[in-house]
């Protein structure tokens, strides 16, 4: 019988390290990106929907016993004039990118 392949820290940090992962990661925030957008405009957030954009980086690990993983995520930088003129919107900012993510 064939011996089972361990799988270390350090071959999972190789692993999430690889252009492949981050690129796969990229791939769908901007894929969620512009239908995130739609439901923001649809839910009269419109301000809100030209300020979405992609951020991608690598989470520092200190929670994670040293773990280190790359994200990209749909973000958004909201301020006070913002948040007047997308005053009556249907959703709140969380749950329009909630939506835009399903």
């Amino acid at each position: 019988m064939a011996e089972k392949t361990k799988i270390t820290n350090a071959t999972l940090d190789q692993v999430l390290a690889s252009p492949a992962v981050r690129e796969a990661l990229y791939a769908r925030a901007r894929l969620v990106l512009p239908r995130t957008q739609r439901v923001a405009a649809q839910a009269g957030a419109v301000e809100l929907s030209k300020r979405l954009r992609v951020e991608q980086g690598t989470r520092p690990g200190a929670k994670a016993g040293g773990f280190q993983r790359p994200y990209a995520r749909v973000i958004a930088d909201i301020d006070d004039d913002v948040r007047k003129k997308d005053k009556g919107a249907k959703l709140t900012p969380r749950q329009i990118v909630r939506r835009g993510a399903k």
